[in-house]
């Protein structure tokens, strides 16, 4: 049996692996060619399948008795014949796009769920998130609070924004595979007041996202996507376009673990109408479970933010697109 003594141990261990197997390729033109598409329909990179085997490797290795899920493969049993004792949601690397420019937004994400036949957030148990480029690693436990460490294993303390101002916030969005035209129509209300006193950012990784919160360097994480296409059916055939061919959105396992995180830490997540994530599964990349986001790390910010949010759905709705 594996030699780790608790969940932790094994997340920490099996994302500094992964780690350490991407690091050397981040950057490089190998990390850039595509050589398929994940389940979720997003394209896969080389970078991504060294990743991929760097799970399937550790686990087997160390005979860590889980059934695991990852973007590029959907879900894996590494020991068929027992029952597994948890389900880990793995993105080797969420912010593929920015390890492949070499740039810092990209993480290693796992999260821990309960070994049920479809988890959602709320049986997520532990989450994990270790930064590629950076030094330091975010850890949660349901009920038991969050905790960042450097990598020499120093307590960090952890730092949610007191900001409670839109123009004042620094905040990020996400945009892969939407028509921007449209997009932008609703963002922007809220992002013409943060590009002078606050900051607006577009990362591409939603995990390393609402980490940024966990640090105090960002106050809130907005992505409209699926809302934009539920309330305006007409510019399906645009995400299409704009997703290569397919539907793109966020899916459950992009913020497994750090919607965790967030919400250990003090942080308020709910989708785009304001809802608990509790329900959303995992597992299902179907249009259906397609997820959104208004993320905070205040009450009052959250409160200020799903109000701009839905005034600029009904003004859309009113004047068009």
């Amino acid at each position: 049996m594996t030699a780790f003594d608790s969940p932790r141990d094994i997340m920490c261990a099996l994302a500094q692996h992964v780690k350490s197997a991407v690091h050397p390729h981040m950057g490089t033109w190998r990390a850039r060619r595509v050589t398929g598409i994940a389940s979720s329909g997003d394209a896969t990179f080389d970078i991504d399948e060294i990743a991929e085997g760097a799970v399937e490797s550790f686990l087997i290795d160390n005979e860590v008795n889980v059934a695991y899920y990852s973007e590029d493969r959907g879900l894996i049993h590494p020991f068929p014949g027992r029952d597994p004792e948890g389900v880990l949601i793995i993105d080797p690397i969420d912010g593929t796009r920015g390890a492949i420019a070499g740039f810092e937004a990209c993480v290693v994400s796992i999260a821990w769920a309960k070994p049920v036949a479809e988890p959602t957030i709320a049986d997520v148990l532990y989450g994990v998130i270790v930064e590629l480029k950076g030094a330091i690693t975010l850890f949660a436990e349901r009920g038991c609070g969050a905790s960042i460490l450097d990598d020499a294993g120093k307590s960090i303390p952890l730092a949610l924004s007191p900001t409670d101002s839109i123009p004042a916030m620094a905040w990020a969005t996400e945009v892969v595979g939407a028509p921007l035209e449209h997009l932008f129509q609703v963002l922007a209300p809220i992002a013409n007041q943060t590009t002078v006193r606050g900051g607006f950012f577009i990362l591409n990784s939603s995990a390393f996202e609402l980490t940024r919160l966990v640090t105090g360097q960002l106050a809130a994480v907005v992505d409209l996507r699926n809302r934009l296409l539920h309330e305006f059916p007409e510019l399906r055939d645009s995400f299409v376009v704009h997703g290569g061919g397919r539907l793109l959105s966020l899916y459950g396992y992009d913020v497994a673990a750090a919607t965790l995180i967030v919400e250990e830490a003090g942080g308020i997540v709910t989708d785009a109408w304001g809802r608990s994530l509790a329900d959303w599964k995992l597992l299902d990349t179907t249009e259906a479970n397609f997820g959104s986001l208004i993320v905070s790390s205040n009450t009052e910010l959250h409160s200020k933010l799903l109000r701009s949010v839905d005034e600029s759905f009904a003004n859309l709705k009113q004047s068009g697109l």
